[in-house]
């Protein structure tokens, strides 16, 4: 190819690519030859890259000389410009990407209907891809047992806060284990306690802060529970742990709050700022308070809070001054975030203590003024959720003394809204929307819930010991800890170098969670090095029931500056890997091998020449073990974030610009939990917005490979069709010029009134966004379900901009017909709003989408 491609020729001739037996065209093939695979991958890079050489590749049958001679007499004659041919006998086959989706059928028809209380199954809240709150399903859970020390409730009722919300929404990371813990506290009774627990039993009607609370039962530990008052109901309890822990370690704690001292509550009509009244009451401070509507306002007043400010505006800081006399107060409990926090600390007496409850501008790492903190005043970030798990001992003593005084009736329950877990929907809507006051809680005692299957991974049991290589690297820390919370206890992690500090913390935080990890320094390449593993699995552990190779390696570089050295570095790990894991795990009864590929071993990738060619191999080699009997997969991931090769800052950037969006852990766990189970020997994991890719790759983006996807960019991994019957971009297009804005602007509309709330028929077109109440969470959502439905990209930065959907409609038209958006169309700038909700995304809309996913 290298010297093709130097000839200087002017007319370049065509390159063919010949093969014998390389491709799996139909179940039952004769086992694939892997040598020959290579060369398809190549193939597909030699395409991006010179694409003037017409790069095409042929798979002969393994037949007689004849029939392989005629077969390729026939191919070269045809000349129609197929890339990528197969012939089997006198049948020519051809390549094509097809969807796939696992189990979406199966798992809608086996939804468990609850028709009464004594039938509820073990479930919990998850959300099937972060970013629609249409994605919250309610799925099977098996019950855990109460590890030492631990207690496990059957829960009543569960507290909604503003985090579930952003993780829902995925604008918090998920867990290590590609979890999304939704819930952190609730009310329930006790069903088990584990060993040397003995303050519970049984019975006991309790209080508790929990991580995965939006469930049927929870599992935390005894520390984190307190007895639930006896005057109070379940939903009454479940307003008090987060609210009033928050408000209490705030105030008393950290800012030592005195008697007769001025205190400032931002957002006083939410769940932590009405604890906040209270606690600031019963220690005799003078209230000053915001909150961010009239109606929420003229509620605090009813209280007797007679000084309230609207805390969407920076005006609160004028008013405190003016009631003041221009003396300030002693304490701020801040959650508003942008100007609004310079503003609060400039409110501040000397001494003063600010309280900084939001995460925007600490996540943004905005910067702040020291001179502010002049005069000895202190500023204090809270995280209820870190002080949990840094100083437990902390948490659960300002528990005990908060419900102690509740009981006592020092404290009140909070005003709630009650939804049942059928309307778990609803409640995360009503809590993004902020029309509540005081605390959203969900009544998990529903005879009316519809339980999803659980999504289980194959085989990860608690008595057989699996292997990861590549297993110290941010992807194999990912999805070890994804093992080790599908109940998998021992892990062998293979690496060639010794563990970092953060691969040690990820060990340590696994081996917490009940698992014995062995970390094994190997070179997988080695096939001497592999041997000597698998002898200390059999020697010492359970038996191996479960492969993931995820060793690999970059070199990238043109095929034109391509050599042998740069070659082997890439194909060791993965090729020789691959195939030294594969002959000497021989005879072993494996539940699974699963091999971690490219989407560049099917797609191609330029300047990847030989991580694609190494990755083609792996997809043969799960063809020719599944041929052979044995279990295999093969996945061609698209880029992660956050974890893996193409998360480093000069790639993850450049693949986005090249339409490879990239997958967040949580999203590629979730796939990989799915893949598992399905016995197909070789599946692509593609977030790819066609259209950039399009753009970037003409040549072959035109490609026949991708004619069976349609017009339609890949759907998301959970859903495979657009809502509700939603219209897709292909569908559009296909319709009248004249009737394309009207299906386009009617689809907007429903989309548009359903995040906001409305009647469709309450909503002006003409509209801008922005003045009907949408803030930076509804923008999120109305992105993602365009997206997800038009198969478009929307850029954040136009929705919060806030067009009316006349303007939006306009854009999006444009976007499906691949036309750029005029010069001079009219950019509102966003609005400026420093309540907690309007101005939480403004540190994202700088990033791309994959560091958004991340």
């Amino acid at each position: 190819m290298q010297a093709l491609a130097l000839t200087g020729r002017p007319d370049k001739p065509r390159l063919w690519l010949v093969s014998q037996g390389a491709q799996a065209v139909a179940p039952g093939d004769r086992p694939v030859a892997l040598g020959p695979s290579l060369l398809w991958g190549l193939g597909r890079t030699i395409a991006h890259e010179h694409p003037e050489l017409g790069c095409t590749c042929v798979d002969l049958d393994a037949a007689g000389p004849a029939e392989l001679a005629g077969a390729l007499v026939d191919e070269l004659d045809a000349n129609d410009r197929e890339p990528q041919v197969a012939w089997r006998g006198s049948t020519r086959h051809v390549a094509r990407l097809a969807r796939f989706s696992p189990e979406a059928a199966a798992a809608r028809s086996a939804l468990v209907r609850v028709q009464a209380p004594g039938t509820v199954p073990s479930f919990r809240l998850e959300t099937s891809a972060p970013g629609v709150l249409e994605n919250l399903v309610l799925r099977a859970a098996e019950r855990a047992r109460p590890a030492p020390g631990q207690v496990e409730i059957q829960v009543a009722a569960a507290g909604l806060n503003f985090r579930d919300v952003l993780l829902a929404l995925g604008l918090l990371p998920a867990q290590a284990d590609g979890s999304v813990p939704l819930g952190f506290e609730c009310a329930g009774v006790v069903t088990a306690v584990g060993e040397g627990v003995t303050r519970w039993r049984p019975g006991d009607e309790v209080v508790a802060i929990a991580a995965h609370s939006l469930s049927s039962h929870v599992v935390t530990h005894a520390a984190f529970i307190a007895p639930k008052p006896a005057r109070l109901g379940f939903e009454q309890a479940a307003t008090l742990p987060v609210a009033f822990v928050t408000a209490v370690y705030a105030l008393r704690h950290l800012a030592r709050l005195e008697a007769g001292e001025r205190v400032l509550i931002h957002a006083a009509s939410g769940g932590v700022g009405l604890a906040a009244v209270q606690v600031a009451r019963q220690i005799g401070a003078e209230v000053y308070a915001t909150a961010g509507s009239a109606a929420k306002r003229d509620f605090l007043r009813s209280l007797g809070v007679d000084r309230v400010a609207d805390s969407r505006s920076l005006a609160f800081a004028d008013d405190v001054t003016a009631w003041t006399a221009g003396e300030g107060v002693d304490v701020v409990l801040n959650s508003l975030a942008g100007d609004a926090v310079a503003r609060g600390l400039a409110l501040l007496r000397p001494g003063g203590r600010f309280l900084e409850l939001g995460k925007r501008d600490i996540l943004q790492n905005s910067p702040l003024g020291l001179q502010l903190l002049e005069d000895n005043r202190s500023l204090f970030a809270i995280d209820l959720n870190r002080l949990a798990r840094d100083r437990p001992a902390v948490v659960a003593s300002t528990l005990a003394e908060t419900m102690r005084q509740v009981d006592e009736g020092v404290f009140d329950a909070l005003p709630l809204r009650v939804f049942r877990a059928s309307e778990m929907e609803d409640a995360f809507r009503h809590l993004a929307q902020a029309k509540h006051i005081g605390k959203v809680v969900v009544s998990m005692q529903d005879s009316a819930v519809s339980v999803h299957p659980a999504v289980r991974a194959a085989g990860l049991r608690a008595d057989s010991a699996y292997l990861v290589t590549g297993g110290l690297g941010g992807l194999g820390l990912a999805v070890a800890g994804w093992m080790v919370g599908q109940g998998a206890r021992h892990l062998v992690l293979v690496g060639r170098r010794a563990a970092s500090r953060e691969a040690q913390a990820a060990v340590e935080a696994m081996e917490t969670a009940g698992a014995r990890v062995v970390v094994a320094p190997a070179d997988v390449a080695d096939p001497q090095q592999v041997a000597a593993v698998l002898r200390t699995i059999d020697e010492s552990l359970p038996p191996l029931r479960g492969v993931i190779h995820a060793a690999g390696v970059l070199d990238d570089g043109i095929l034109l500056q391509m050599d042998a050295a740069r070659l082997r570095s890439v194909m060791d790990p993965k090729v020789s890997g691959g195939w030294n894991l594969h002959t000497l795990t021989a005879g072993k009864a494996l539940d699974f091998f699963i091999l971690f590929s490219s989407a560049a071993g099917v797609l191609g990738s330029p300047g990847q020449g030989n991580y694609a060619a190494a990755s083609a191999f792996l997809d043969a080699l799960g063809h020719h073990r599944q041929s052979q009997g044995l279990p295999a997969l093969s996945i061609d991931w698209g880029p992660w974030s956050e974890v893996g090769l193409a998360a480093r800052p000069d790639r993850g950037g450049r693949l986005a610009a090249q339409g490879m969006r990239s997958l967040s852990p949580p999203q590629g766990l979730a796939a990989l939990a799915r893949l598992l189970a399905t016995g197909t020997a070789q599946v692509s994991v593609l977030p790819v917005n066609r259209g950039e890719w399009r753009e970037v790759y003409r040549a072959a983006a035109g490609a026949p490979l991708l004619a069976d996807l349609g017009r339609e960019e890949a759907a998301p991994v959970e859903e495979a069709t657009p809502r509700d019957g939603a219209p897709a971009g292909a569908a559009i297009l296909a319709a009248p010029p004249a009737e394309r804005q009207r299906l386009v602007q009617a689809h907007l509309q429903k989309e548009v009134a359903r995040v906001l709330g409305l009647a469709v028929s309450k909503l002006d077109v003409n509209q801008p966004l922005n003045t009907l109440g949408i803030d930076s969470l509804m923008a999120v959502e109305l992105k993602n379900r365009i997206e997800s439905d038009l198969r478009v990209a929307v850029p954040l930065i136009k929705v919060i901009q806030g067009p009316s959907v006349a303007e939006l409609t306009v854009l999006l038209l444009n976007q499906l017909a691949g036309v750029e958006p005029r010069a001079e169309s009219p950019v509102r700038p966003p609005a400026p709003a420093p309540g907690k909700g309007d101005s939480l995304l403004l540190s994202i809309l700088a990033l791309d989408d994959g560091e958004r996913n991340g």
